[in-house]
């Protein structure tokens, strides 16, 4: 199965962007025809090739063949999170890990937002696209997320800063 067949069978022109059988789950488990996508290289072809448009709604352009996935919620699924060390400047970061992704990728702390059912997301990819934490990468950078005393708020605490961890309403405002 690939990217080329599966447009193909479904009959995808490149102004398309009619379903095209790929579901992704809340946790970023892909599947064609209600069918788990085992092969890592097809996984890795739809992510390099992942667009989201301006209502949100996800799909795979390919040699010039749009697919829309249904998609429960994002397909980036954060699976772990890693403190580095401080550098010498003092600075530090958080590395994300993300589900069927061989690369890390840093932390925008200033994109961390509390979601409906208080999902924790960040926007990755230089912001185009939302990440969502599973519940063990959740509780481990809930680890350096404290309680202002006096506002109330939550913050990530990070390299001597405090980054606020928005609510849906306020990431969608800014």
């Amino acid at each position: 199965m690939d990217l080329e067949s599966i447009m193909t069978e479904h009959g995808l022109g490149s102004a398309a962007m009619s379903p095209c059988g790929i579901h992704v789950d809340e946790e970023g488990v892909w599947y064609y025809q209600g069918v788990e996508i085992t092969r890592e290289n097809i996984v890795q072809l739809f992510y390099e090739n992942l667009h989201i448009t301006s209502e949100g709604a996800f799909y795979v352009e390919w040699r010039g063949q749009r697919c829309a996935l249904d998609s429960a919620d994002t397909p980036f699924v954060i699976v772990d999170v890693q403190r580095t060390d401080p550098s010498k400047d003092g600075s530090e970061a958080i590395l994300l890990s993300l589900r069927h992704l061989r690369v890390s990728e840093k932390l925008d702390p200033g994109t961390l937002y509390v979601g409906k059912d208080n999902v924790l997301y960040c926007r990755i990819r230089g912001g185009a696209f939302p990440a969502r934490f599973s519940r063990p990468a959740y509780y481990r950078l809930a680890e350096w997320i404290e309680q202002d005393q006096d506002s109330g708020e939550f913050q990530l605490v990070l390299g001597g800063n405090r980054y606020l961890v928005a609510c849906a309403e306020e990431q969608n405002e800014g």
